[in-house]
Formats: structure tokens, sequence, C-alpha cells
């Protein structure tokens, strides 16, 4: 007995989690960069956020250098996370939700390198814990902000694009048969239904037996006319002689056999009935059907 294929397990996790990508593009790293940094320097020289200026009173650099030296090492933070460590492994695999510790470990980079390098500038600051925490601290109220709207509008930009994308797509709409129209001898209306619907004509001397679905049963309309009229108007995609009698819509047969007397067929819901295939018609159904062992 085969053994049913498996099928590969997804995670739980990596499907309810989608992967952080707002920061694949070479481009929105770029532009995150410069963004997070002209928007701190000029934070810093506009507003003199935490009474900035007087920390550096009585030094030989002015604040513009000063914030420009610490600008540059967010900078150069950031170029190393966003470029140099991208490219390991773990990193490319971090969600929405993880991504969020990436961020943390930037600004600790940030305020890491703004302190050693404000030590080594500055005569009356040293490199102590403290410092580094007021660092971390000053850091962390700054840069958060124009990070987030960088992200944001990444997203937003990313939605609008795909929005435009699907506005693009044109939807195609399936192609429904037409209705067929059943007429008597005299070409008068008797009876109109899907193809879908019509499973089997039988002739019977002067009238065709019509055998289709009506709601969840089975009806029959009995109409004066010749089954080589009916095919005349019927689609040869849909229906098929099997017999010089019965006129069947192929894709309503579940059964093709041959038994002692020949072959034959049962259709969708008429399993009480056999309908028998003639040698002349018998290929069509050969070609559609494997032959019954």
């Amino acid at each position: 007995m085969k053994s049913l294929p498996t099928l590969p397990l997804i995670s739980r996790y990596t499907a309810e989690q989608p992967r952080f990508t707002l920061l694949d593009s070479v481009a929105n790293r770029i532009t995150l960069i410069a963004f997070c940094s002209v928007f701190s320097f000029l934070f810093m020289y506009i507003f003199l956020p935490f009474n900035i200026n007087m920390w550096y009173e009585g030094q030989e650099l002015s604040l513009l250098p000063l914030f420009l030296i610490f600008t540059a090492c967010g900078i150069a933070v950031m170029c190393i996370s966003q470029f140099a460590l991208a490219k390991v492994k773990w990193r490319r695999k971090l969600t929405n939700a993880t991504y969020l510790f990436w961020f943390l470990g930037e600004i600790v980079g940030v305020a890491l390198m703004v302190t050693l390098v404000d030590v080594t500038l500055i005569d009356t600051f040293f490199l102590t814990w403290t410092e580094f925490i007021n660092t971390l601290h000053y850091t962390a109220l700054i840069l958060p902000l124009p990070y987030c709207i960088a992200l944001l509008w990444f997203f937003t930009r990313e939605k609008i694009a795909q929005l435009k994308s699907l506005e693009q797509v044109q939807i195609v709409k399936p192609v429904e048969e037409p209705c067929i129209l059943i007429r008597d001898e005299h070409d008068k209306p008797v009876l109109t239904l899907h193809p879908g619907k019509l499973l089997l004509m039988k002739a019977e001397d002067n009238y065709v037996q019509i055998f289709y679905i009506s709601g969840n049963t089975i009806s029959k309309e009995l109409v004066r006319t010749s089954l080589k009229k009916l095919e005349s108007y019927l689609s040869p995609g849909y229906f098929v002689r099997a017999h010089r009698s019965y006129l069947v819509n192929i894709s309503k047969v579940v059964l093709f056999k041959k038994n002692s007397k020949g072959h034959y067929l049962e259709l969708e819901g008429l399993s009480d009935i056999s309908v028998p295939v003639s040698a002349s018609c018998l290929t069509a159904f050969q070609e559609r059907f494997a032959p019954a062992s």
C-alpha cells in the first residue's frame, strides 16, 4: 500500500510573523541613514535639547562641529548595522517583531560611539558607566522618532505601490456558457436551461426524452422533435452522440465500461440508466476515458 505524501511542515511562528522587509532595499537603507542623520543634527542644533549647550561651555570646539561629529558617529554605526552586519544570516530572518531588538542594538551602538568620541574630545568628560548611561538615555530620546518616521514612509509607499499594481490587474471574468433553448419540431420554445444542467437526450420515435437537473432532483421533459435537430445546435464540446438514440453531456459521464454486450455509460444522477455506446461512436469516449480493465 502506498503511503500518503507528506506535506512540508510550516512553522506556526513563521506563518504568523512575516519577515521584516522594509530595509531589504539598499535605497531604503541609505534613505533611513540620511534622514535620521539630518533630523538628529537639526534637532540638536535648533532646539538644543537637554540644555546641551551648557555642557560644552568654555570648550575649544563650538556646538556646530560637535553636533556634526556626533552625527557622523551615528552615520558610522548605522552604516555598520545596515550594510556590514546586514549580511549576517540570522539578520535576514528577523521578523517585524524581532527587528525591534536590532534597532535597540543600534541605539546602544550609537550611544557607545558618541561616548567614546565625547570623552576623547572633551577634557571634562570621563569614560564611566554613568556617562555611557546618560548618553544612551539621550540617544534613545532622539533617534527613535526619525527612525520610525522613515519606516512608516517606506511602509506607506510599499502599500501604495501594491494598491496601484492591483488597480492595473485586469480581472478576467469567466465566460459563462449561454443557456440552451430547446425547441420542438415547429421551432416553438419548450425548455431553456444551462448546458451544465442538461444530462441526456434519448430518442423515442418522434419524440426526444430530455433528462436534466432541476434543483436537487432529476427531471424529464418529452419534446416532439428529432435528436438530429437538437444535436445541430448543441455544442460538440459538451454533447457527444453515444448511440443513434442517445446524446449525452460528456462532462456528466461518471462511468465508462465494457461488458459482454459491449460498452456503456452511466451519467451523474442517472445510475438506473445504462447508455449503450455504439461502435461508430466509441472513439470519442475512448479518447476521453481510459478503458476499464
